[in-house]
């Protein structure tokens, strides 16, 4: 009738519409969020997805609108152009949200063509009839729609619909029962809107529906809109994509912990969960402040303070904190931690600086302490060739007897350092008299009296030994060497946590105990100063500790402990008794 109105109101259009435009509105936001620092690697295919959702939607809302058959015919094939892609796109985000990345793309390709065909077939169905055979206008509850009579192209779309939604409820049921905190959140969300929706097609799809001719998936999704859109601002849905987080994250060593804009916890991998003050599941949604130790709050407040230190299993260890920001505005705004022990290579950081410290010194004596020796040696030589005194060669020989002691000691510190190279259970007793068999003591005295057993490198245990004794003989006797003066007795005992060897000489003064360990340090005219420095470094390298103190007769005593106890020597102990050599 000319002049009448071919617009209609039905109890369908504003969910439709609505949720149509919410869909459209969601989507834009993603693009806009596209380029934010790769928060939203799925963005993209997270916005076609809605686009196609809404598009479908908003068509099917105009055509309840409508009243007149053709109007509703165009907008019935525009719909097909959100309709076709739809399956194919849910699958891929799924695919993508669950972190499956070696799907072929040929069958990409295939799946894709075959959604193109049937939008095609879609707007040309008038020629041939192959999507639907019948079309006609219907009555129902009092506004008119449009009843549809499928045909075969339209069945093998359902068929090929209701595959790809079942492989990915599939992926997202097997994605569910693995994740975790705002992760098994979001899948639970992708899984409501997808499911709602495929219910009703199976209603419309057999027929069942209580109004002929109304679309109920496309109803379906006016509430699947309402839960998406709860699910992007409340779980941060399409936002915060777990993209090979199983794969790339969780296998890795190093601790990651991802933070909301407020420093809420949202996700931790399992190597994070050892830096959490409570369990995983009671850490989400919490203040990074009240679950993660004051060192890491401290590196992600100042990031120039990323070399930590702290306490993990009554050990104390080094780690670096990285803060990467993601996001540039609050719905999206967050921070990624990565914390990995940097023990070992701070370790070696401070043992190559203990190195180059060597190095220097060495260096120095190199320059200073040789030079003089070699001096010595010189001015000697020029005396004999000028007097042809054989005494003149005697005095080159001790110079030269000095240099060679001191080249010895340096690559004692040089080629050994802080090494260890066979350890294993050894008997101090056994060790101290082997030590004390290759010193010249003269007439000085061993006395053992512990029957230990320690964890040690043997070659450098006996090296400790010797050195300790020298110094015991060199400073040890009452007077001078072979002038009737007492012998010096030197005594290897046990400790709680160690050993200690002492003398009964005239000790070491306290203001001077400080300085024996230092390199160079000697009170001895033919000293080198290197033997006490050795004695402290092989004790450093067994993770021993040393000091000085004075023994009951008043001498050194050498103090050792922190040391490691073995229940069985390498080999028989010898019989406590004293040795003179």
């Amino acid at each position: 009738m000319h002049g009448a109105s071919h617009w209609q109101a039905t109890p369908y259009t504003i969910p439709l519409g609505v949720g149509a435009g919410l869909f459209v509105i969601l989507g834009v936001y993603l693009l806009r969020r596209r380029t934010a620092r790769r928060l939203v690697p799925g963005a993209t295919l997270g916005a076609l997805l809605l686009f196609a959702s809404g598009l479908w939607m908003g068509m099917y809302a105009l055509e309840l609108s409508r009243t007149d058959f053709a109007a509703k015919v165009l907008l019935n094939q525009l719909g097909y152009l959100g309709i076709a892609p739809l399956p194919l796109l849910w699958l891929a985000y799924v695919l993508r949200h669950a972190g499956f990345d070696d799907f072929p793309r040929a069958a990409w390709v295939g799946l894709g063509s075959f959604s193109a065909l049937v939008a095609g077939l879609a707007l040309t169905n008038q020629w041939h009839g192959l999507i639907w055979d019948g079309l006609w206008l219907s009555r129902q509850s009092g506004y008119v729609v449009l009843v549809n009579d499928h045909n075969i192209a339209f069945t093998a779309f359902i068929v090929y619909a209701y595959i790809l939604i079942f492989v990915g409820v599939g992926v997202l049921l097997r994605t569910l029962l693995r994740a975790d905190g705002i992760y098994r959140k979001q899948t639970f969300g992708l899984l409501v809107g997808g499911l709602v929706p495929a219910i009703g097609g199976v209603v419309y799809v057999v027929d069942a529906s209580p109004v002929p001719g109304l679309n109920l998936p496309a109803l379906a999704f006016s509430l699947t809109s309402t839960v998406v859109a709860w699910n992007v601002f409340r779980h941060r849905l399409f936002t915060v994509v777990p993209i090979a987080w199983e794969s790339a994250v969780e296998s890795m060593d190093g601790a990651a912990i991802v933070l909301d804009g407020d420093n809420r916890i949202l996700d931790v991998n399992p190597s994070g969960e050892q830096l959490l003050a409570r369990p995983l599941v009671d850490s989400y949604g919490l203040p990074a402040e009240q679950t993660l130790p004051s060192a890491v709050m401290a590196a992600v407040d100042d990031p120039s303070r990323s070399e930590v230190t702290m306490t993990t299993d009554g050990v104390e260890r080094d780690f670096l904190v990285n803060t990467t920001q993601l996001g540039e505005d609050a719905a999206t705004t967050g921070t990624l931690l990565l914390v990995r022990d940097i023990t070992a290579r701070k370790e070696r950081e401070r043992r190559l600086k203990r190195q180059n410290d060597r190095l220097e010194e060495f260096a120095s004596v190199v320059s200073h302490d040789l030079r003089n020796p070699l001096t010595v040696a010189r001015g000697y030589l020029e005396l004999a060739h000028e007097t042809g005194d054989d005494e003149y060669f005697e005095r080159v020989e001790d110079a030269h007897d000095r240099m060679e002691t001191i080249i010895e000691d340096l690559l004692t510190l040089a080629r050994q350092g802080e090494t260890l190279t066979d350890v294993s259970p050894v008997a101090l007793r056994t060790v101290a008299h082997e030590a004390w068999s290759s010193v010249a003591v003269g007439d000085a005295t061993l006395d053992v009296r512990t029957e230990t057993t320690v964890v040690a490198d043997r070659g450098r245990l006996r090296q400790l030994f010797e050195n300790l004794f020298r110094n015991a003989v060199e400073h040890g006797t009452t007077t001078e060497r072979g002038a009737g003066g007492d012998a010096v007795t030197v005594t290897v005992g046990q400790r709680d946590d160690g050993f200690y060897v002492e003398d009964d000489g005239p000790g070491i003064p306290e203001p001077e105990r400080e300085d024996v360990f230092e390199r160079g340090y000697t009170t001895h005219e033919d000293g080198t100063g290197f033997g006490l420095p050795i004695v402290k470094s092989i004790a450093e390298a067994h993770g021993w500790s040393v000091s000085l103190t004075s023994s009951s007769a008043g001498g050194a005593r050498f103090e050792f402990s922190g040391i490691e106890s073995a229940t069985k020597p390498d080999d028989e102990a010898v019989p406590a008794e004293s040795m003179d050599d």
